[in-house]
Parts: C-alpha cells; structure tokens; sequence
C-alpha cells in the first residue's frame, strides 16, 4: 500500500507506477492542459489519456510545461490507449505512433488496449503490436483496460510479455471482485477509473457516515477505499480545489470495520440493480484481510 503521494508501486516487469492518478476523460483544450499542469506541480505524477479523449496534444504540452518548471519527464507516469476501431496489428501500431506525435513525448510509460474485443485473436493481434512496441522502449509497461477474467484468460495463454495492468471502473458498491481477485492472482495491478462514481459516490449514506467520522468528504473515503486495497484510483478533475482534495488522502487510516462496511456495498440490493446499468469494473491486490 503507497503511503505518500509520491509514493510508486511495483509492476511485473519491475518498473514502477505512482499509487494515485489523474483521469483526462472529458477534459480538452486549455482546460485540460491547465488541470494536469496544476495536478503535476501539487504532486501527481500519474496522468491517464486516451487516443479516444481528443486531448493528447493537450496532455503533452502540459507535461512538457510542468518538465520546462522543473519536474524530471522520468518522474511523471503517462498512460494512453489503443481505441476499439484501432484493433489489430498494423491498426495499433500505428495508432500509437499517432499517440506519440499528438503527446510530443519520446516514450509513454504505459500504453494499453482501451476495450476487449469480442474476438480473442483480435486481442492477441493487438497484444502483439504491443509487445512490439513495449520491446523498442518506447512502452515502458504495457496492459488492458475494461476486460474481465473471459477476456484475459486467452490472452495470458499466448502473450510473450504479461499485461502489467488493467483499468477498469470500481468505486464502492461495485467493486468487480472476480475481476480484481484474478489479476490479483495473475500478478496485474488494478486501476480504478471513475473510482468517484463519476461524482456521485457523495449520495451514498455509509460514505457520508465514514466521511463524518474521519473528517474527510465521502470522495477521500472512496480514494483510500481503494488504496488500503493496492488499487491506483484516477480521479477526474479540472477544478484546482478538487485536484488537491482528492489527493488529501494520505493522512488517515480506515479501520478494517470501514473497509468491511464499504465492501459490503456490493452486497446491497440496490446497489446491484443500478450496477446492472451500468457496467463495465475493476480492482485491488494485497490487504486482503480488508475486502471481505
């Protein structure tokens, strides 16, 4: 469990990740470069994009702004994506070589497949372009994103290097635990987006209990949900007080009767209906003795 904002987690290839992020989803233009510029100088060093977000330049030019104020490239963690429509070998490669361009970087430090295919051997296709790109250096770490155990099961059946990660949507009260406990079991990190319920992890009444006790708002209760969980949450942002909120996270503990309350979300009737909405999932990996 990370215990500070800098604080890295190990991957299985041996390099490491920051244990808090910055999601960019929906953020373009000026105010997304302004919100990962401010998020880098208050201390994040994970910052999430996709080919898919329309704001990779964006992503860049803050990332080379905050490199030009001091902050050593080496120090922050960049993520992109393959989109769905950029599957296959050729496809991705050259989506990612557009990736590179578009974020003015030399290098990402960690580049995933945005979706499953349905087909297996798409996955593999595209996890071979991957593999290829990770081996010139120009991927540091490579992984998935939104698949579940069916999806990975093929895939680790036939990959030469192992996903690293996988990104997937969790927050308290959909937790995705048979996903989380198989790429805890496989060796692959979690990471939670929409770790905040897109904004709405507020309405839910235990939260706001847990909030009350720790002095903290129902948002930090979910972020350190998930961190005592070895899940890297990446909340979205561009509001500056919200940015250093949700990085205030590191100066309280939840109790395993926290952790169990949260955890049992899951097993609520109501939650189970909306979450039938709402699909996609995601996370976790040590701590065990805090998830049941």
């Amino acid at each position: 469990m990370v215990e500070r904002l800098l604080d890295r987690m190990p991957l299985n290839n041996g390099y490491t990740i920051p244990g808090i992020g910055l999601g960019t989803s929906g953020m373009t233009g000026q105010e997304a470069e302004d919100a990962v510029f401010y998020a880098i100088m208050k201390g994040y060093r994970l910052i999430d994009t996709a080919a898919s977000y329309d704001n990779e330049e964006d992503i860049g030019k803050a990332i080379n702004r905050a490199v030009s104020s001091g902050i050593s490239r080496d120090e922050i963690f960049v993520i992109t994506k393959i989109w769905k429509t950029d599957m296959g070998f050729d496809k991705a490669t050259q989506s990612f070589e557009d990736s590179l361009k578009r974020l003015n970087q030399p290098y990402v430090d960690l580049l995933l497949i945005h979706w499953p295919d349905k087909d297996d051997e798409v996955n593999l296709d595209t996890w071979r372009a991957l593999e290829e790109i990770y081996a010139s250096g120009r991927a540091r770490a490579i992984g998935v994103s939104n698949f579940k155990r069916a999806d990975l099961v093929p895939l680790l059946k036939e990959v030469k290097v192992r996903p690293a990660v996988n990104q997937y949507e969790i927050y308290p009260g959909h937790s995705e635990q048979d996903t989380n406990d198989f790429c805890d079991s496989e060796n692959i990190v979690s990471m939670a987006y929409s770790p905040i319920k897109r904004g709405k992890i507020s309405k839910e009444n235990k939260l706001l209990t847990l909030a009350e006790k720790h002095n903290k708002t129902p948002e930090q209760i979910a972020l350190r949900w998930s961190i005592q969980r070895d899940v890297i949450p990446i909340p979205k942002s561009s509001h500056k007080d919200r940015i250093a909120e949700n990085a205030d996270v590191f100066d309280f503990f939840l109790a395993d009767d926290d952790m169990n309350l949260l955890n049992n979300l899951d097993a609520n009737p109501k939650n189970k209906n909306r979450l039938r909405d709402n699909m996609p999932g995601t996370v976790e990996r040590k701590n065990k003795g805090h998830r049941r």
